[in-house]
């Protein structure tokens, strides 16, 4: 009976040995993860990096007014910016603090009247707001639902401190109301 008991101990022992052995090895692996860099092979949004969103066409309540310009690029699909007078010139435009590489985009449909949707478009970049360079163009693209997100991609090395989406004509024609639920800007890992 005492060997019985002396067996019994042992293996609690042994098993106790283990659960601590194996509780260490789930700790070491945690502490692993929280060292490792960034992956720089991961794409990432850098939208809310900027510094200055700029629109030459406001809402008519300003940038902070519920359909303002600030919707834009609040990461929110359920809000929209929305211009009551929609000019071929329009366009909206990110500042950043540092020149940035991006070269993807994203756009989302706003949650009526697809009329007001981007019909055409330009992704221009500058560094000085003088020369701008043309990194992406767009020609009868139209959202097929409503809170849709379409992505677009480009080829481009260099980083630039200014990004414009700069709009010509809406599915409804280049006059009227504009609206859009999303812009983001992106940065696609280099190949």
């Amino acid at each position: 009976m005492k060997i019985h008991k002396s067996a019994n101990i042992k293996a609690l022992v042994f098993l106790a040995l283990i659960m601590a052995a194996l509780a260490g090895c789930d700790k070491k692996k945690e502490r692993i993860y929280e060292l490792l860099p960034p992956d720089p092979e991961t794409e990432k949004d850098l939208t809310e990096l900027a510094i200055n969103l700029k629109v030459n066409i406001e809402n008519s309540g300003g940038a902070n007014a519920g359909e303002g310009s600030r919707k834009v690029i609040d990461n929110d699909l359920d809000s929209k910016f929305l211009i009551f007078s929609f000019d071929p010139t329009f366009y909206i435009q990110l500042e950043y603090d540092i020149a940035e590489r991006l070269d993807a985009y994203t756009l989302t449909s706003a949650n009526d009247a697809d009329g007001r949707d981007p019909k055409n478009w330009k992704i221009l970049a500058s560094n000085d707001l003088e020369n701008w360079k043309e990194l992406d163009s767009q020609t009868n693209q139209a959202f097929d639902s409503r809170k849709k997100t379409v992505r677009y991609e480009f080829v481009n090395a260099d980083k630039y401190k200014y990004y414009r989406f700069a709009i010509s004509e809406l599915k409804g024609g280049t006059s009227g109301l504009f609206q859009l639920a999303e812009w983001r800007m992106l940065r696609r890992p280099q190949q």
